[in-house]
C-alpha cells in the first residue's frame, strides 16, 4: 500500500513514503463537512440569484391526463455538481492547512497514479476526517 492512516485517540497519522503527517480530528471539522451540503445550495442559489434566475426554472412542469407531474432531476443533478465542487474546494484546503499542499499535490507526493488510486485516497481522508473509520 502507498500510503497509511492510523488513529490514535483523536490523532490521524497519514504516513508514505518517508512522511509522516498528524492531525487532529475534532468537533469543528466534523460540523464544517456536515455543512457542505447546505454550502453548496446555497452557493448554487446565490449564482442563479446573480444571474436574475430561480433554481425552479430547473424543474420541469408536464400536465398530462388532468395531472400535473414535475422533474426535478435537472435541479437534482446540478445539485450535485455544487456538492462535488464545494466538497472538493473544502478538502482541497484541508490537505493545505494539513500537509502544506493542494490535494493534487498530496496525492501526486504519495505516488497515486490512477483516478481509482485518487478516490480510495479522497475517501479514505475524508473518512478518517469525519470520524467514520474503517474497522
Amino acid at each position: 500500500m502507498k500510503y497509511k492512516f492510523d488513529i490514535d485517540e483523536d490523532i490521524i497519522t497519514l504516513s508514505y513514503k518517508d512522511k509522516i503527517f498528524n492531525f487532529k480530528r475534532n468537533v469543528k471539522l466534523i460540523s464544517e463537512m456536515q455543512g457542505l451540503v447546505l454550502e453548496a445550495r446555497k452557493k448554487m442559489i446565490m449564482d442563479f440569484s446573480k444571474e436574475g434566475r430561480s433554481i425552479n426554472s430547473l424543474v420541469k412542469e408536464t400536465k398530462k391526463d388532468g395531472k400535473t407531474y414535475y422533474d426535478n432531476s435537472n435541479k437534482v443533478e446540478l445539485e450535485k455538481v455544487y456538492q462535488e465542487q464545494v466538497t472538493l474546494e473544502y478538502f482541497n484546503n484541508k490537505c493545505i492547512e494539513i500537509f502544506n499542499m493542494d490535494l493534487v499535490n498530496l496525492m501526486n507526493d504519495i505516488g497515486l497514479e490512477t483516478e481509482e488510486e485518487g478516490n480510495k485516497f479522497s475517501n479514505d481522508f475524508m473518512n478518517y476526517l469525519s470520524g467514520n473509520i474503517p474497522r
